[in-house]
């Protein structure tokens, strides 16, 4: 491509781009006057996405530009991208590149490749048979990663295989990949499906906290693989076959995907949020309804609507992510952890916690407490 051109590559290892982009300039541009930190995406995450770009000499700066992105913001300590922007970015970089995981593979995966396979599930009389079937799907087109289903007696697990080397691409695709294939789960079935813990290969990094709003589970780091957990009994719900569905879901991508399962400003957040602050009272569905100036009525549907649960299940989420959360940093007594949490008897706490993640807090706490630290004094 000759200078001057508006997208340049320093280097021929895949083809060449087109010397245009395409024009959106007639959204709307520039960063929000305020953007809450919960609704937007940490700048280390949006960089490390654009690397694989970045390094085969697309001009990104031009690329934010066009998708309302100043570039130099993103530069400043703490930046963060609203979540509609940053789906925009993804929206362009996949139509610039003409590849589906942004040039961060071996060799490019065609657009049009997800739609395809979503056309194949929709069809598929379980989520069982629709993981099988998308697993089988993407070995036939990928070669850098493998995605799999093991089922166990009582838990299941999607998991990611990978051969990809280079450490930042290698983090990058194991997190991308498991983001998408939790949210295509979770629209098949239509509903939000809880997790028992997440898994990744890579150590955990300052943004490792943007997962946290798509997943709400237990994430554990360093693992032999990354993966997602869940209950078996999952498996035998039905697919939602809806084609008009189906339209409306492809027509929003990649939003369906990257932001709806993480809406930080859903009315389920919000209730989310008004339990975090009040662990310690008893708050019923009528006192939550109050707060946010709803019935309860209103409250129970608008949950529904959000994320086809009710007031008493994101009551135990929230509780079950602080209590794993304490479990882990602190070595608070269980009494005091039950406390914390609500719990005026210490028995209740453990049976609540067993069926939140299959085991005891004590068992949950010597697995996944964080060693203390080490003295520098000298021996």
């Amino acid at each position: 491509m000759a200078p001057g051109a508006k997208l340049t590559l320093a280097s021929t290892r895949r083809r060449r781009y087109p010397a245009g982009m395409p024009d959106i300039s007639s959204r709307r541009t520039g960063p929000r006057a305020a953007v809450s930190s919960r609704s937007a995406i940490d700048s280390g995450y949006v960089g490390l996405i654009l690397s694989g770009a970045r390094e085969a000499g697309v001009d990104v700066d031009r690329l934010l530009a066009r998708a309302g992105i100043r570039p130099a913001e993103l530069e400043q300590p703490g930046a963060r991208l609203p979540q509609d922007q940053f789906a925009r970015m993804i929206a362009l970089l996949t139509r610039l590149t003409r590849d589906e995981l942004w040039l961060l593979g071996s060799r490019p995966i065609k657009p049009g490749t997800f739609r395809m396979m979503c056309r194949l599930l929709i069809h598929c009389g379980s989520l069982r048979q629709a993981i099988r079937i998308g697993c089988q799907f993407y070995h036939l087109v990928v070669d850098d990663f493998v995605v799999r289903l093991a089922e166990g007696e009582h838990d299941a697990s999607v998991y990611v295989t990978d051969t990809i080397e280079q450490p930042r691409r290698r983090r990058m695709v194991n997190g991308a990949i498991l983001m998408f294939t939790y949210g295509l789960m979770c629209w098949l079935v239509g509903r939000r499906l809880p997790l028992i813990t997440v898994h990744y290969v890579f150590p955990e990094e300052a943004f490792s906290s943007e997962l946290e709003p798509v997943y709400r589970a237990p994430m554990l780091f360093d693992q032999p693989r990354t993966e997602i957990r869940f209950d078996a009994e999952l498996l035998d719900l039905p697919i939602m076959p809806d084609e008009q569905r189906l339209r409306r879901f492809l027509a929003s991508m990649p939003s369906a995907l990257l932001v709806r399962y993480r809406d930080d400003a859903s009315v389920a957040e919000r209730v989310r949020g008004i339990l975090r602050r009040n662990l310690k009272r008893t708050l019923s569905l009528e006192d939550v309804a109050g707060m946010l100036a709803m019935s309860p009525q209103t409250l129970r549907r608008r949950l529904l609507d959000d994320e086809q649960c009710g007031f008493q299940e994101i009551k135990d989420q929230v509780r079950r992510d602080v209590a794993t959360h304490m479990l882990k940093k602190s070595r608070l007594p269980l009494e005091e952890v039950a406390l914390s949490l609500g719990f005026s008897e210490l028995s209740t706490f453990h049976r609540a916690f067993r069926r939140w993640t299959g085991m005891a807090p004590g068992e949950f706490r010597e697995r996944h407490a964080t060693p203390p630290a080490r003295s520098d004094s000298a021996n």
